[in-house]
Formats: C-alpha cells, structure tokens, sequence
C-alpha cells in the first residue's frame, strides 16, 4: 500500500512538473515569436553601418561596428549616434562640416581638421568624402570613417 501510494504522488510529482514545464517553455516561445516579429519590423525601418573615428593620437581609433540608423540617416545623423559632435551648417553650401568629434577641435593653428572617408567595396579602398556629412546618405552595411588630420599636406591620408 505504501508502494502504491508513493507511485501515485510521484507519477502526480512528474505530471505536475512536467505541465508547470510546458507552460512555461510555451509562455517563452511565443514571446521568443513576438521578438522575432517586432525584430523583422524594426529592420525594415533601420540598418546596420560600422563607423570609424582616429582622433589623430597614437591610438589605433575607434570602431563603432552595427551601428543601428533609421532609413535615410545621413553621416551627421549616424556620428552624432555614436559620439558628441559639434558642427556648423553653411548654408552658402546647404552642408554640415564638423568643429569637434568627443571635444578634438579642428585647430587652424595646428592645421587640423576632421575629414571623413567611405570604403569602396569595389576597389576595396577609403574614398575621401566630396561634400557635408549632412549630405552623404549611408545605405545598409555602409563603412564610414572620419580622421582628425593635418590638411596642410593635400591630400589627407586615408584610414589606416
């Protein structure tokens, strides 16, 4: 009898344990099935670029990589992401060109300044950019790249 009555509470046990389980992997995998729904959305109103920022030091600068930008960021809209950025608009031009990335100032006395690059998937090379950052739109899986230099000795150069 007392076999019995163990037998009977453990196969209980087990059964209770074993729905408690269920319910609860069940709860995860529709929440799992929510994520991956609100994932796919949100991909398709952003993208994914990688930034890179040399401060002129002796550092080997910074990567900023699956930076996430809304469709249609601009270079200025994803740099003020991923660092604190100061610029002027010149409206002569309709462009934004950068004062100071994370407080390095451009410095005429010095003949610094900030200039930005994109690689070439292509030719596999940096390309130096030919207008604003307000300007240059970034596509998915862009690489983009901004280097405090002297622009003294033209043309600057690029990333290393």
């Amino acid at each position: 009898m007392v076999k019995k009555r163990i037998f009977v509470f453990a196969t209980l046990a087990i059964s209770v344990w074993a729905a408690l389980a269920t319910s609860v992997l069940g709860y995860y995998y529709l929440r799992f099935q929510e994520y991956v729904d609100l994932s796919r959305e949100y991909e398709a109103v952003t993208m994914k670029v990688d930034i890179y920022i040399h401060y002129g030091n002796e550092t080997n600068g910074v990567w900023y990589n699956n930076t996430i930008v809304p469709l249609g960021a601009t270079l200025l809209n994803a740099t003020g992401l991923v660092a604190d950025t100061q610029y002027t608009y010149w409206s002569e031009f309709g462009a934004a060109f950068i004062d100071s990335i994370d407080g390095v100032a451009n410095n005429v006395t010095e003949g610094k300044s900030w200039f930005w690059w994109y690689w070439e998937t292509t030719s596999f090379k940096w390309i130096l950019g030919e207008v604003g950052a307000n300007q240059h739109m970034l596509h998915r899986r862009n690489i983009v790249a901004w280097t405090y230099q002297s622009y003294e000795t033209w043309p600057p150069s690029p990333p290393s």
